[in-house]
């Protein structure tokens, strides 16, 4: 993967009105690069309904793109040569690469870290006098440490897979569910966590209260199941006072899941939400995005019913097996989450090795980036190329905006920076239409009009960004 320095060139080239643009494009034979394209212009394109950027409306900020920062991933880090991971980690968050704004770590064990593990598995101490983060003193803390040095300003959240086992019905990691009695502790091992990594230099921006609240692990890999009530009044009566004890501003999301058609996956969520003193006592929803990306629009009605909830998608990455997992398949959930209220949109592992380890559990996910076991030398996930096209381009603090026109089969998004600027991503399969024509996107604005030259016959990720 080659930097591409004209990304952070002074000028733009000049369109034919005065406004501003450049283009970069990924297509199936070509890597990442930026390529010459025309200006707007005042001739329009009669046959096709244009891209109305003026008419466009915005909708909610933006706060980034991420990934987990696994013990797993660490544990990769922390073994690859200094200069090779000094070089990712650029890659990974700057705009030399996908400049990554966030990293998610896990509190406790996953099912994807080194061993199973808690920072407390003393029975009964309740108050936490044996709680120590030692274990990620090897792997975890000097890795998040590393990517602060890079991004100082990433934001870092945090999940536990499971409470320590002696918190739990099954008395271990695996399986069960969190007895009541133990909520003050819970509240306690979290406090101690988010203040521990205070400590080492990391601040917690937000957790949540629980991974997957409703997933059951069929005894193979860390979980905790929580009841609606249960993570409502564990947010509420014990994690939220005590924070407030502490003196700590994390944020607190509750549900961490999916928001599945169908099920009980979104009456869940609005009974915790309508649980009296909860909006009080949380700051968000969190979501993941494993099934259909028209899961995605469950989202809205839950922001009309709970408008000052903030939504954060927080876990989906690649997968060794499925390779159905292309550009355009990410593109398709990726802006779903994003346009229907989504303020971040995070991968899973950072990196993992080519045979996606280490883990603990039976799953076959793949890193955002996969790391050779024996070189050592990286290669990068379809997800990554995608996010390629969004990271360097927009701004934290961006909002998403819904825009009409026509848009021919592709699957496309677009943010207004805090300046002005317009960053337009479409993501297209490239198959022809119309019998052997590309696929026609128009975009206009200011009265003037721009054809996009999508690649005919080849998947592409095109960003056009303009002012």
């Amino acid at each position: 993967m080659t930097a591409i320095t004209a990304l952070l060139a002074a000028a733009f080239v000049a369109a034919e009105g005065g406004e501003e643009l450049r283009l970069f494009q990924t297509t199936e034979s070509k890597d990442f690069r930026e390529i010459a394209t025309s200006g707007f212009s005042i001739h329009p394109y009669p046959s096709v309904e244009a891209l109305d950027i003026d008419n466009a409306i915005e909708r909610h900020e933006f706060l980034g793109l991420g990934a987990s920062l696994t013990d797993a991933s660490a544990w990769i880090l922390a073994n690859m040569p200094k200069e090779k991971r000094e070089k990712l980690l650029r890659e990974l968050f700057t705009p030399e690469g996908c400049n990554l704004g966030a990293i998610r770590l896990n509190i406790g064990a996953s099912d994807y870290s080194t061993g199973l593990y808690s920072y407390d598995d003393t029975p009964g101490d309740v108050d936490m006098k044996n709680f120590s983060l030692a274990r990620d003193d090897e792997f975890l803390v000097p890795m998040a440490k590393a990517v602060k040095a890079i991004r100082p300003d990433v934001y870092v959240f945090a999940s536990p897979w499971s409470p320590p086992g002696w918190m739990k019905t099954s008395g271990l990691m695996i399986g069960g569910t969190l007895k009541d009695e133990y909520m003050p502790a819970l509240a306690n091992y979290i406090v101690k966590y988010v203040q521990g990594y205070g400590e080492r230099g990391i601040a917690i921006d937000a957790v949540t209260p629980q991974n997957e609240t409703m997933c059951e692990t069929r005894g193979q890999y860390p979980g905790c199941i929580y009841t609606a009530e249960q993570e409502g009044v564990f947010a509420r009566d014990f994690l939220k006072p005590a924070f407030r004890k502490a003196g700590i501003g994390a944020k607190i999301w509750v549900y961490d899941d999916n928001p599945y058609t169908g099920g009980e996956s979104m009456a869940r969520v609005e009974k915790t939400l309508s649980l009296p003193g909860v909006e009080d006592a949380i700051d968000g929803v969190a979501w993941h995005c494993y099934g259909s990306p028209m899961d995605a629009t469950n989202l809205p009605p839950v922001k009309a019913a709970h408008p000052k909830m903030r939504f954060y998608h927080t876990e989906n990455g690649p997968h060794l097996a499925l390779k159905v997992r292309t550009e355009n398949w990410w593109a398709e959930r990726v802006f779903a989450m994003l346009q229907n209220g989504c303020e971040l949109f995070t991968s899973w592992n950072l990196c993992l090795d080519e045979l996606g380890t280490p883990m603990t559990g039976p799953h076959l996910c793949g890193g955002f980036v996969v790391v050779d076991s024996e070189t050592h030398d990286v290669t990068y996930s379809s997800q990554y190329r995608l996010f390629r096209h969004i990271g360097p381009f927009v701004k934290r603090g961006a909002h998403v905006m819904e825009v009409s026109g026509s848009r021919d089969g592709t699957h496309l998004i677009l943010f207004r920076n805090p300046d002005g600027e317009f960053v337009l991503v479409v993501a297209c399969y490239g198959s022809l239409v119309r019998g052997s024509q590309r696929r026609t996107l128009v975009v206009k604005y200011k009265g003037r009009y721009k054809q996009l030259p999508l690649p005919g016959g080849q998947w592409s990720v095109s960003t056009l960004v303009f002012k």
